[in-house]
């Protein structure tokens, strides 16, 4: 088993953050090692099934395995790769900027006695790549699409 954590803080609200994590089948358009995802029937809650489209190759299945409404997502993914199973989270807290995002990945290798030296070598570090590609890509997304209108001053002439 290999535990990673990444955080970033983003410059909205736990509220806005939470309403493009919430929308499942939208992980592409945030989400720069996804290239496409579809949902089954049940969109949000315990159970909501995604495929995702992965960048460069290769499709994974989740289903949530948690939901917390407003505060965090958890998903059960399958085997992929070299990756046995994982658990990954994605937990929202307020902050004084606006939200701390927390990226959580737990997963377990395939390969036996040599996966520990292979997980050392290449899959953790690629996993947390991955896990900050994907918090960054949230961050953009959020900000640049919820950001709140520059205050404009009156431009007419004072008499």
């Amino acid at each position: 088993m290999t535990l990673i954590e990444r955080s970033i803080e983003i410059d909205a609200s736990p509220s806005v953050v939470w309403s493009v994590l919430s929308e499942l089948e939208t992980v592409a358009d945030w989400n720069p090692n996804v290239r496409s995802a579809t949902c089954g029937p049940m969109r949000s809650g315990v159970g909501a099934t995604r495929s995702c489209d992965l960048t460069p190759r290769g499709t994974i299945a989740e289903v949530v395995s948690k939901w917390t409404e407003g505060r965090e997502v958890w998903f059960a993914i399958g085997a992929h790769g070299g990756i046995r199973s994982a658990d990954m989270g994605l937990v929202i807290h307020p902050s004084q900027v606006g939200t701390l995002v927390d990226a959580i990945a737990d997963y377990h290798l395939a390969f036996g006695p040599v996966g520990p030296v292979i997980d050392k070598l290449t899959t953790k570090r690629l996993m947390s790549r991955m896990l900050d590609r994907s918090l960054e890509g949230l961050k953009t997304y959020v900000e640049a699409r919820h950001a709140e209108p520059p205050h404009v001053e009156s431009r007419k002439a004072k008499p």
